[in-house]
């Protein structure tokens, strides 16, 4: 009957998922230096709004030495998973122009996606030889580095950016994710709240220190994921962690509020708010036949979901509703041939000595 975890959620500090959120989550590192495709709107007339693949291909043909046509087109290949021709174009946008920093950036995190972190490296050193104290460049190569765990390094990187912007909120956020990867958690907490003193709007800095707080059993988790909730109201992430968190500390009205807004408001075909409503229905209301309704939601939308399964047999069990207990208990089975839960709950049926509702 254990809690499920959102199995999409973002792992704390490991592998490529956190470099990606780095990426594309902060919002602090914008580009100071001119962006990939901006002058697709000013030398062509055409709204980038408006601009779609075909209408760029249209673009380029009329003027094939425009680097930020082909910077924009790569962008707009990333979005659509194609990250091949992502790095084809963005390649080309380099040999055309090579004075565009962000170039060298947008091509790193093309490398990344494709499992190419050395190649990123490259790619942003070339971009440093030409702009040495570009603290963007710098951050980025910083990133590469602590994907690849390379925490040395980039805290030399880090130092550097300290000595030209000390001010820069990625750079605390960065130092945190480090001190994190090295067990150091009250550093890591410090590095996020001064990130966050930096940039009250960084999102991922409130999501981390939720979670470290969240690991501590401390209830200043839940505040930190609602400033991140009052940020982009719409993110699951950040009201997952919290129902999970207040789920886990009997803030039950919180809990079960934020999954009402999941699956209300953000996406109703995810199985895990079903499956943690159903739970708070079982064990702490005592509402077997409500949970069995929630554990059947999760099922619909997840048929693979074994404690769902097992948990709604135990409903069954112990509402006296044996066989179809036994069958979910089977499908447990079927799932995972060797979950004990299960096999107890076939054992006791089976000797006759079902768990039943006290009255």
């Amino acid at each position: 009957m254990k809690i499920s975890k959102l199995s999409l959620a973002i792992k704390l500090f490991a592998g490529l998922l956190i470099i990606l959120n780095t990426f594309w989550l902060s919002s602090c590192t914008g580009h100071k230096n001119k962006k990939a495709g901006e002058t697709v709107t000013n030398s062509l007339n055409v709204k980038q709004d408006t601009v779609d693949i075909s209408t760029l291909n249209m673009l380029i043909r009329r003027d094939p030495t425009n680097a930020s046509l082909f910077a924009r087109r790569a962008k707009m290949q990333s979005t659509l998973k194609k990250n091949d021709e992502a790095i084809n174009d963005i390649s080309i946008a380099l040999r055309l122009d090579s004075l565009v920093p962000g170039y060298y950036i947008q091509q790193s995190e093309y490398y990344v996606v494709a499992g190419r972190p050395n190649s990123a490296k490259n790619s942003l050193n070339r971009g440093l030889k030409l702009f040495p104290d570009n603290v963007d460049l710098m951050l980025k190569l910083a990133e590469i580095h602590f994907y690849l765990k390379e925490y040395g390094r980039a805290k030399i990187i880090l130092n550097n950016v300290m000595s030209i912007d000390d001010d820069n909120p990625q750079l605390y956020f960065l130092n945190g994710l480090i001190s994190a990867e090295n067990k150091d958690t009250s550093g890591a907490i410090r590095y996020f709240k001064t990130a966050i003193e930096k940039d009250p709007d960084f999102y991922a800095a409130y999501m981390q220190t939720g979670r470290l707080m969240a690991a501590q059993n401390n209830d200043m988790a839940m505040q930190y994921y609602q400033s991140a909730i009052d940020l982009t109201p719409e993110s699951y992430e950040a009201r997952y962690h919290l129902a999970l968190y207040s789920q886990e500390h009997s803030h039950l009205d919180e809990a079960l509020s934020q999954y009402d807004y999941i699956i209300h408001r953000i996406d109703s075909t995810v199985a895990f708010p079903y499956f943690n409503k159903g739970y708070i229905d079982m064990i702490y209301k005592k509402d077997f036949d409500q949970a069995i309704q929630w554990f059947t939601r999760a099922l619909s939308y997840k048929p693979d979901y074994t404690e769902a399964y097992y948990n709604r047999g135990f409903c069954y069990e112990i509402s006296g509703k044996y066989k179809r207990a036994k069958e979910d208990y089977n499908a447990c089975l079927k799932l995972a041939p060797n979950y004990p839960l299960a096999i107890k709950g076939l054992n006791r049926i089976d000797d006759g000595k079902p768990i039943k509702i006290k009255k």
